[in-house]
């Protein structure tokens, strides 16, 4: 298995736990309402699941990993700007930079001979 698919396995399910951690330390520091989880969560089984996809060479996961990537890159850049504090500030942009360097390990060729074989 090249480098590449082992980094994109990694990123995309730990940005997702990584969100998860963060939203939970929300619900327990602050009055927020368990709700705060549902994005956290969508994005950790979605991430996780394109991850395995990839990791089996699924071909479709790799399309279903670029609309994941776009998605919560942009998810996470609007929380850039929309953050108040500045810990959340720095984490949605290391999930940003995170999503968008997985989308360019997505795009490899490396990554697209271990999913698509020799059509690639």
């Amino acid at each position: 298995m090249p480098a590449e698919v082992k980094i994109v396995c990694a990123l995309l399910p730990g940005v997702g736990l990584a969100y998860v951690l963060l939203a939970t330390i929300i619900l327990l520091t602050s009055e927020a309402s368990p709700r705060t989880l549902m994005v956290p969560l969508t994005t950790l089984l979605l991430g996780a699941i394109v991850a395995a996809g990839v990791a089996r060479g699924m071909p479709f996961a790799r399309l279903a990993g670029f609309a994941i990537v776009v998605i919560f890159g942009i998810l996470h850049a609007f929380f850039l700007a929309a953050a108040a504090t500045v810990v959340i500030k720095i984490f949605s942009i290391l999930a940003a930079a995170g999503y968008i360097y997985s989308g360019v390990l997505l795009n490899s060729m490396p990554l697209r001979r271990f999913v698509l074989g020799a059509k690639a």
